[in-house]
């Protein structure tokens, strides 16, 4: 089979093991992002929502995505919708935002592969051998992207991040110094989340 797409190696460094559906999610992130005409985000100005849950084994999906945007969970521009769907959308203020979804017949093909019949026997993924793994992203990493995946621009998206604060403020019970917006005030008492929950029981 011909490879259309490249996956980096840093991508399954991050990742930690060969598996399917991480190389699908950097896939899907790198083609929404040529849909959008957007490049990898170095800072805070593009939004990934993950459609993907915690729930299923195919969670490997949002470091594929993460991975290939630069939208990650530690700078708090990638979000977990928890609709348990292989899907995600990007969304840039001044570019716009764009749906892709991995097309059923993919999802259903992936089924065929051995490597999933070592997954529900409860092997890890770095337990599976190599080529047993490798057939299964060699396949996928020589399909394009229109029959991979399906996409929508969503004319009406918006989204508005939380302030963030860098200022911290002492809890009066544990004295842990704690992000100004965690902070919950019980009895006149400015508490952490966890003592706030003690003093409340």
């Amino acid at each position: 089979m011909e490879q259309i797409h490249i996956i980096p190696e840093f991508a399954y460094d991050f990742h930690g093991h060969r598996c399917p559906y991480m190389p699908l999610g950097f896939m899907a992130g790198e083609y929404a992002m040529r849909l959008l005409g957007v490049e990898r985000e170095r800072d805070h100005k593009t939004f990934l929502f993950s459609e993907m849950g915690d729930e299923h084994l195919q969670g490997c999906f949002n470091d594929g995505l993460q991975a290939a945007t630069g939208c990650t969970y530690g700078k708090q521009i990638f979000k977990l919708m928890n609709y348990g769907k292989a899907a995600a959308i990007l969304y840039k203020p001044e570019k716009g935002a764009v749906r892709v979804i991995v097309n059923d017949d993919i999802l259903k093909d992936l089924e065929k592969f051995k490597f999933f019949e070592y997954r529900y026997k409860g092997y890890e993924p770095s337990e599976i051998p190599l080529d047993v793994s490798n057939e299964v992203i060699d396949y996928l990493t020589s399909i394009p992207d229109e029959k991979l995946f399906r996409y929508e621009f969503l004319k009406d998206f918006t989204y508005t991040p939380l302030k963030k604060t860098s200022k911290k403020i002492e809890c009066d019970d544990c004295h842990e110094l704690v992000f100004e917006n965690y902070i919950k005030i019980w009895k006149n008492k400015k508490l952490c989340t966890t003592c706030y929950e003690k003093e409340r029981r």
